[in-house]
């Protein structure tokens, strides 16, 4: 159950078409990236679900530059078993899937250059209205998935760094 919310915003983006539109505030935030956030992680397993763990502050610092835009913090904090601000690299299901065991290249120092921001519209998932995100480049990460017999994944290795829920029309 509690690793549920953490992969939701994963899960979505997997198994859905996003549609992909301008990220507000994006110069401003890719520069902070550039600036002030480190461009590396450690990669890790909890439960199946592979990713590299990133400073929070990628959440905790840039979540002000787009509140004003309806963003909030993604659900990846507060509880035990949330893994706070990360890249997925396997989703869960992806690891049940292809029977993954062990991955030898976990505590591994991944490092990863930050593209562009971009928000995305799952259209699968009802209750979000868009994902702010950060795309990234990280060829480490796909050498990683391909060593496994994994596939190369449908979308760019990202991070979310916010959430926009749908605002409920009053009757």
């Amino acid at each position: 159950m509690l690793r549920v919310k953490y992969l939701i915003v994963a899960i979505i983006c997997l198994f859905s078409s996003c549609i992909a539109a301008q990220a507000p505030r994006s110069p401003e935030v890719m520069h902070y990236v550039r600036n002030h956030l480190s461009h590396c992680g450690i990669l890790k397993s909890s439960d199946g679900f592979l990713y590299v763990d990133i400073d929070d502050a990628y959440i905790h610092k840039l979540i002000s530059f787009i509140e004003e835009e309806g963003f909030e913090e993604p659900p990846y904090f507060g509880r035990p078993g949330l893994v706070g601000a990360h890249i997925s690299v396997v989703y869960y299901e992806e690891a049940r899937e292809f029977g993954l065991g062990e991955i030898e290249e976990c505590g591994k120092l991944i490092v990863f250059t930050p593209k562009k921001c971009q928000v995305v519209h799952p259209p699968r998932w009802k209750e979000i209205e868009g994902l702010y995100l950060i795309t990234v480049e990280a060829p480490e990460l796909g050498r990683i998935r391909k060593k496994y017999g994994l596939p190369q994944q449908e979308h760019e290795f990202h991070i979310t760094v916010g959430i926009k829920p749908k605002m409920l029309k009053s009757a």
